[in-house]
Protein backbone atom coordinates (compact mmCIF):
# COMPACT_ATOMS: atom_id res chain seq x y z
CA UNK A 1 0.00 0.00 0.00
CA UNK A 2 3.08 2.05 1.03
CA UNK A 3 4.46 1.60 -2.72
CA UNK A 4 1.52 2.63 -4.21
CA UNK A 5 0.59 5.87 -2.14
CA UNK A 6 4.62 6.67 -2.63
CA UNK A 7 3.77 6.12 -6.54
CA UNK A 8 0.40 8.11 -6.35
CA UNK A 9 2.72 11.10 -5.23
CA UNK A 10 5.55 10.79 -7.40
CA UNK A 11 3.12 11.41 -10.18
CA UNK A 12 1.67 14.26 -9.17
CA UNK A 13 4.76 15.96 -8.38
CA UNK A 14 6.04 15.06 -12.06
CA UNK A 15 3.09 15.63 -13.87
CA UNK A 16 3.36 20.41 -13.43
CA UNK A 17 6.98 19.35 -14.35
CA UNK A 18 6.05 17.17 -17.45
CA UNK A 19 3.64 20.01 -18.66
CA UNK A 20 6.07 22.57 -17.97
CA UNK A 21 8.68 20.58 -20.12
CA UNK A 22 6.32 20.22 -22.56
CA UNK A 23 5.16 23.96 -23.49
CA UNK A 24 8.99 24.54 -23.24
CA UNK A 25 10.02 22.00 -25.93
CA UNK A 26 7.08 23.25 -28.35
CA UNK A 27 8.20 27.11 -28.16
CA UNK A 28 11.95 26.46 -28.21
CA UNK A 29 11.46 24.07 -31.52
CA UNK A 30 9.36 27.11 -33.29
CA UNK A 31 11.45 29.05 -32.52
CA UNK A 32 14.44 26.77 -33.79
CA UNK A 33 12.61 26.20 -36.83
CA UNK A 34 12.02 29.75 -37.36
CA UNK A 35 15.55 30.26 -38.34
CA UNK A 36 16.51 30.50 -41.85
CA UNK A 37 18.56 27.56 -43.24
CA UNK A 38 21.21 29.78 -44.14
CA UNK A 39 21.32 31.54 -40.77
CA UNK A 40 21.27 28.24 -38.83
CA UNK A 41 24.27 26.46 -41.43
CA UNK A 42 26.24 30.10 -40.69
CA UNK A 43 26.00 29.53 -36.68
CA UNK A 44 26.33 25.80 -37.26
CA UNK A 45 29.71 26.33 -38.77
CA UNK A 46 30.61 29.19 -36.01
CA UNK A 47 29.84 26.37 -33.26
CA UNK A 48 31.58 23.34 -34.85
CA UNK A 49 34.54 25.87 -35.49
CA UNK A 50 34.39 26.35 -31.63
CA UNK A 51 33.81 22.46 -31.06
CA UNK A 52 36.63 21.12 -33.10
CA UNK A 53 38.95 23.26 -31.15
CA UNK A 54 37.98 21.67 -28.12
CA UNK A 55 40.86 19.56 -25.89
CA UNK A 56 38.21 17.37 -25.55
CA UNK A 57 37.72 16.67 -29.37
CA UNK A 58 41.36 17.03 -30.15
CA UNK A 59 41.73 13.86 -27.48
CA UNK A 60 39.12 11.57 -28.37
CA UNK A 61 39.31 8.98 -30.50
CA UNK A 62 36.04 7.58 -30.72
CA UNK A 63 32.93 10.39 -30.67
CA UNK A 64 29.51 9.49 -30.29
CA UNK A 65 27.36 12.02 -31.75
CA UNK A 66 23.96 12.35 -33.98
CA UNK A 67 23.07 13.15 -37.67
CA UNK A 68 20.68 16.33 -38.08
CA UNK A 69 17.37 16.05 -38.18
CA UNK A 70 15.62 19.14 -39.43
CA UNK A 71 16.29 21.85 -37.60
CA UNK A 72 18.99 20.61 -35.69
CA UNK A 73 22.66 21.83 -35.92
CA UNK A 74 24.46 20.55 -38.81
CA UNK A 75 26.49 18.23 -37.10
CA UNK A 76 27.82 16.63 -40.82
CA UNK A 77 30.71 19.33 -40.20
CA UNK A 78 32.20 17.89 -37.36
CA UNK A 79 31.58 14.07 -38.55
CA UNK A 80 33.30 14.47 -41.86
CA UNK A 81 36.02 16.72 -40.43
CA UNK A 82 36.85 13.89 -37.70
CA UNK A 83 36.51 11.50 -40.63
CA UNK A 84 38.89 13.21 -42.10
CA UNK A 85 41.39 12.84 -38.88
CA UNK A 86 40.76 9.44 -38.63
CA UNK A 87 38.71 9.49 -35.34
CA UNK A 88 36.25 6.99 -34.84
CA UNK A 89 32.36 8.20 -35.59
CA UNK A 90 29.60 6.61 -34.10
CA UNK A 91 26.05 7.27 -34.52
CA UNK A 92 22.52 6.07 -32.66
CA UNK A 93 20.08 3.42 -34.80
CA UNK A 94 16.42 3.57 -32.58
CA UNK A 95 15.72 -0.25 -32.72
CA UNK A 96 12.16 -0.64 -31.23
CA UNK A 97 12.74 0.60 -27.82
CA UNK A 98 16.37 0.95 -27.72
CA UNK A 99 19.09 3.13 -29.38
CA UNK A 100 21.99 0.90 -30.58
CA UNK A 101 25.41 2.17 -31.48
CA UNK A 102 27.14 1.59 -34.69
CA UNK A 103 30.47 2.83 -35.71
CA UNK A 104 30.11 4.91 -38.84
CA UNK A 105 33.46 5.31 -41.31
CA UNK A 106 31.29 6.54 -44.54
CA UNK A 107 28.71 8.49 -44.60
CA UNK A 108 27.62 8.08 -48.11
CA UNK A 109 27.75 4.20 -48.11
CA UNK A 110 26.99 3.33 -44.52
CA UNK A 111 23.65 4.92 -43.64
CA UNK A 112 20.34 5.76 -45.13
CA UNK A 113 16.58 7.69 -43.43
CA UNK A 114 14.25 6.01 -41.72
CA UNK A 115 10.54 5.76 -42.12
CA UNK A 116 10.44 9.04 -39.92
CA UNK A 117 12.84 10.66 -41.67
CA UNK A 118 15.61 10.38 -39.30
CA UNK A 119 19.36 9.82 -41.35
CA UNK A 120 20.73 6.27 -39.04
CA UNK A 121 23.35 3.71 -39.80
CA UNK A 122 22.40 0.92 -41.84
CA UNK A 123 23.12 -2.32 -39.55
CA UNK A 124 24.34 -4.82 -42.20
CA UNK A 125 26.74 -1.74 -43.37
CA UNK A 126 28.45 -1.26 -39.77
CA UNK A 127 30.06 -2.20 -36.96
CA UNK A 128 27.94 -2.36 -33.57
CA UNK A 129 29.48 0.16 -30.89
CA UNK A 130 29.06 -0.37 -27.17
CA UNK A 131 28.29 3.04 -24.81
CA UNK A 132 31.63 1.79 -23.33
CA UNK A 133 33.43 2.38 -26.42
CA UNK A 134 32.57 6.54 -26.12
CA UNK A 135 35.53 8.86 -25.66
CA UNK A 136 33.39 11.92 -26.06
CA UNK A 137 29.64 12.55 -26.48
CA UNK A 138 27.82 15.23 -28.36
CA UNK A 139 24.33 15.01 -27.06
CA UNK A 140 22.01 16.30 -28.97
CA UNK A 141 18.50 18.30 -26.85
CA UNK A 142 15.92 20.89 -27.45
CA UNK A 143 16.87 23.32 -24.97
CA UNK A 144 19.74 23.83 -21.75
CA UNK A 145 20.21 26.49 -19.46
CA UNK A 146 23.48 28.15 -17.81
CA UNK A 147 23.20 25.05 -15.05
CA UNK A 148 23.88 22.54 -18.09
CA UNK A 149 20.42 21.03 -17.44
CA UNK A 150 19.09 19.56 -21.08
CA UNK A 151 15.98 19.43 -21.82
CA UNK A 152 15.47 16.64 -24.56
CA UNK A 153 12.72 15.79 -27.04
CA UNK A 154 11.13 13.36 -24.68
CA UNK A 155 11.82 9.96 -25.79
CA UNK A 156 14.25 9.46 -23.29
CA UNK A 157 16.17 7.25 -25.28
CA UNK A 158 19.11 9.40 -24.99
CA UNK A 159 18.95 9.28 -21.10
CA UNK A 160 19.88 5.74 -21.07
CA UNK A 161 22.93 6.77 -22.50
CA UNK A 162 23.57 9.01 -20.95
CA UNK A 163 23.37 7.12 -17.64
CA UNK A 164 25.18 4.08 -18.83
CA UNK A 165 28.63 6.01 -20.20
CA UNK A 166 31.88 5.63 -17.94
CA UNK A 167 32.66 7.76 -15.93
CA UNK A 168 34.58 10.72 -16.61
CA UNK A 169 33.55 11.04 -20.44
CA UNK A 170 32.50 14.38 -21.11
CA UNK A 171 28.93 15.19 -22.57
CA UNK A 172 28.57 18.14 -24.82
CA UNK A 173 25.58 19.84 -25.86
CA UNK A 174 25.89 21.98 -29.17
CA UNK A 175 23.54 24.84 -29.17
CA UNK A 176 21.98 27.96 -30.95
CA UNK A 177 21.75 30.91 -28.60
CA UNK A 178 17.94 30.81 -29.12
CA UNK A 179 18.01 27.75 -27.17
CA UNK A 180 19.69 28.70 -24.03
CA UNK A 181 16.72 29.12 -21.52
CA UNK A 182 17.02 30.59 -17.63
CA UNK A 183 16.09 27.56 -16.30
CA UNK A 184 15.29 23.97 -17.39
CA UNK A 185 12.57 22.12 -15.37
CA UNK A 186 14.21 19.33 -14.02
CA UNK A 187 13.41 15.87 -12.25
CA UNK A 188 15.34 13.54 -10.47
CA UNK A 189 16.63 11.33 -12.96
CA UNK A 190 17.42 14.15 -15.32
CA UNK A 191 21.13 14.02 -16.24
CA UNK A 192 23.06 17.17 -16.54
CA UNK A 193 26.23 18.17 -19.55
CA UNK A 194 29.31 19.00 -18.72
CA UNK A 195 29.34 21.78 -21.93
CA UNK A 196 27.56 24.09 -23.71
CA UNK A 197 28.79 25.61 -27.49
CA UNK A 198 26.83 28.06 -28.44
CA UNK A 199 27.65 30.27 -31.64
CA UNK A 200 28.44 33.13 -28.98
CA UNK A 201 29.26 30.90 -25.51
CA UNK A 202 30.77 28.22 -24.12
CA UNK A 203 29.46 27.17 -20.89
CA UNK A 204 30.59 25.06 -18.58
CA UNK A 205 30.30 24.32 -14.68
CA UNK A 206 30.20 27.67 -12.72
CA UNK A 207 31.81 29.83 -15.72
CA UNK A 208 30.70 31.17 -19.03
CA UNK A 209 33.23 31.66 -21.83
Amino acid sequence: MRNNADKNQNSKKYKPIEVEKKQLREYIQSKRDDLSLGLRNKKSKEIAKKFLKTRDYLNSKNIFTYYPFRSEIDTTIIIKKALKEYKNIILPRVEGTLLNLYFVNDVNAQLQKSSYGITEPIPSSCTRANVVDINLAIVPGLAFDRNLNRLGYGGGFYDKILRNLPQGIKKIALSFDIQIVPNIPVLDYDIKIDMIITESKIYKAERIL
